[in-house]
């Protein structure tokens, strides 16, 4: 017997008898499921972020101008500064980012779900604060705020939203400039069933949602690769019969972003894995690969390709349900 179950023998009976009912059979203390206004509001959080993001997208101003005020220690602050200090995990499925992909299951314990969903992804990461050496501009802190909205909908039954996670997080960064940063920060997920899910099957929310303090380390080696590492310990956890604190998170990348057509475009490949203690320790694998277009002047990366995952369900409120996929999707990230 695992711990998993050893931790939780009811879900443990109820899983090996009857799955469906262990996912239907209301709890005690479980709130209904979401209100409809709940996803709305998490968009519209979302959509402003990215609004506030618009004056570091624009191409034609100059960089380290009018926004940065230089101290006499030969450093500046600067304020929208649109790039990055510490790379986005590319294949992490959960992190905000926009995107939409149609995926394909070839297994899923979730009860009564299609194999053939559509997973739509709205967000950002934004930097809001740099404060770097004058003649280093991309190297020293930084400051990114970022907010995100998951949904999964399902294909086979009317684009019903099976459920839906909203994120947000707010991260300190530091880079030398030359490959090695370092980020620290809290994130949060709050879970969600969907309202179509829930009427059709009974299926009430356990109340998944995860703060969590983070600290990661990335390390870019040759021209083209990329390792990171990241650990997070939450700090909020709203059901705590379920969930355990302690994360672990790794990754591979490889990016050429300009090896094809006059260098306009290149292509790339990532791997991502996930260990969680509240679910044994098993691994959640990522593996993306596909076509990149890097528009740097406009501080925005475009992927078109294919995702594989084999591993936890990508939705907190059924995070101890396994499932396997393969999807084409379109992403940006802004």
């Amino acid at each position: 017997m695992s711990d998993w179950n050893r931790k939780h023998p009811t879900l443990r009976i109820h899983r090996a008898a009857d799955p469906a009912a262990a996912e239907q059979a209301p709890r005690p203390d479980a709130p209904a499921a979401t209100s409809s206004l709940q996803p709305m509001a998490i968009i519209l959080i979302t959509a402003l972020v990215m609004v506030l993001a618009g004056p570091a997208c624009r191409a034609e101003e100059p960089r380290n101008e009018d926004r940065g005020a230089s101290t006499a220690s030969g450093w500046q602050l600067e304020f929208g500064p649109g790039g990055r200090l510490y790379p986005i995990y590319i294949a992490n499925p959960i992190r905000p980012q926009m995107g939409i992909a149609r995926a394909y299951f070839s297994e899923s314990d979730i009860p009564n779900a299609g194999d053939e969903r559509y997973i739509i992804r709205l967000g950002a990461n934004v930097g809001f604060l740099r404060y770097s050496p004058a003649d280093k501009p991309d190297s020293g802190f930084q400051l990114d705020v970022e907010a995100g909205f998951i949904g999964a909908f399902d294909i086979e039954s009317s684009l019903d939203n099976i459920g839906w996670d909203g994120l947000y997080g707010v991260l300190l960064n530091w880079s030398n400039g030359e490959g090695l940063a370092v980020q620290t920060g809290i994130k949060h997920v709050s879970a969600h069933v969907g309202d179509e899910y829930a009427e059709e099957t009974g299926r009430r929310r356990i109340n998944y949602t995860r703060g969590e303090y983070v600290l990661g380390l990335s390390l870019a080696g040759e021209k083209f690769w990329r390792i990171y590492g990241e650990g997070g310990y939450a700090y909020d956890q709203r059901n705590a019969q379920l969930q355990d604190p302690w994360r672990l998170q790794a990754g591979l990348e490889f990016t050429d972003p300009q090896r094809f057509w006059d260098r306009r475009f290149g292509w790339y490949a990532a791997a991502d894995l996930n260990w969680y203690e509240e679910s044994d320790w098993s691994t959640d694998l990522t593996l993306q690969a596909g076509v990149i277009v890097a528009r740097e002047k406009l501080f925005r990366t475009f992927r078109f390709g294919l995702e594989y995952r084999n591993g936890r369900s990508l939705l907190g409120e059924f995070f101890f349900q396994n499932e396997t996929y393969v999807s084409l999707g379109l992403w940006c990230d802004l």
